[in-house]
């Protein structure tokens, strides 16, 4: 009897904390990870003194992803956001449509925002801070001794967007402007004429710079419309990218107009230890007040 009364002790002391713990997870908002994959297709204009005085003009393709999450601060407010792209572009000279440029790259995003409601019923604003890394590579297949240039850069920047959810008679739609603005950074950029083996070789004076708006000023905007069906969405909208520098008597710019298209919507574990948790979505959704 004695033994029966210890194990029985013993098991109310070892399984309470794990009840209360049970408990206090099952009182918690799920926050599923807003998830989005875009394609994108449009024009793009280049400049890169380095490899020719001559401006360019092509087409130019991407993928794009996005996760969104809520994050328990704050009552909710907090929201993280990714961004990853990678693209390539084919560009001939402006002036003749003769020489060919090719190039591609990749961009990674990462920010924290706070969102709050605005008087307007459905409107959402969302501002914070990001850091940004972006590498591009450029060919000129008639750039003599240096056909090839390389950017990358490492930035700390603003981001903000303005969400508004409202109805098209019965169908739900999101319209979102999204605005990313580098303030201060890294970058490299070789000498004018200098050639990326003698940087190998050692010579790396001048070949990383501050990037400030002085000398390095890019910009990013997107403005989409999601299509609500379900717990799923198509998105449609436009994609805005600039990136310029001039620095050590080299200037480089390049402008993307892009139309994008792809599905979005919340990815979540469901069980049914779940169906009665509420749910704070980092995108469409936002906890009232108690």
């Amino acid at each position: 009897m004695k033994r029966f009364l210890f194990i029985a002790i013993l098991a109310t002391i070892v399984l309470q904390p794990a009840r209360l713990l049970a408990q206090d997870t099952a009182d918690k908002p799920l926050r599923p990870v807003f998830t989005g994959i875009e394609m994108e297709v449009g024009g793009a204009q280049l400049v890169d003194t380095y490899l020719s005085p001559w401006s360019y003009k092509g087409w130019d393709i991407g993928l794009n992803v996005e996760l969104m999450q809520a994050l328990p601060l704050d009552n909710y407010r907090w929201v993280w956001q990714q961004l990853i792209g990678i693209n390539y572009g084919d560009s001939r000279m402006s002036a003749s449509g003769a020489g060919k440029t090719i190039f591609g790259g990749f961009n990674y995003t990462f920010a924290m925002m706070r969102r709050s409601n605005l008087p307007i019923e459905g409107l959402q604003l969302y501002y914070g801070a990001n850091v940004g890394l972006t590498g591009e590579v450029l060919y000129n297949y008639h750039g003599g001794n240096n056909p090839l240039s390389v950017k990358a850069d490492i930035s700390l920047g603003l981001s903000g967007m303005a969400v508004y959810n409202f109805k098209l008679g019965k169908l739900p739609l999101t319209a979102r402007y999204q605005l990313m603005l580098p303030v201060v950074g890294i970058f490299a950029q070789p000498e004018y004429s200098e050639s990326y083996y003698e940087v190998s070789l050692g010579n790396h004076h001048n070949f990383l710079h501050c990037g400030t708006w002085g000398n390095k000023f890019d910009i990013d905007n997107r403005l989409n419309i999601d299509i609500h069906f379900s717990s799923w969405a198509l998105r449609v909208g436009y994609h805005n990218r600039i990136n310029t520098t001039y620095v050590t008597n080299n200037r480089y710019q390049l402008v993307q107009h892009n139309f994008t298209i792809g599905f979005v919507g919340d990815l979540l574990s469901w069980s049914k230890k779940n169906d009665n948790r509420p749910i704070v979505r980092a995108l469409y959704d936002f906890p009232n007040e108690k």
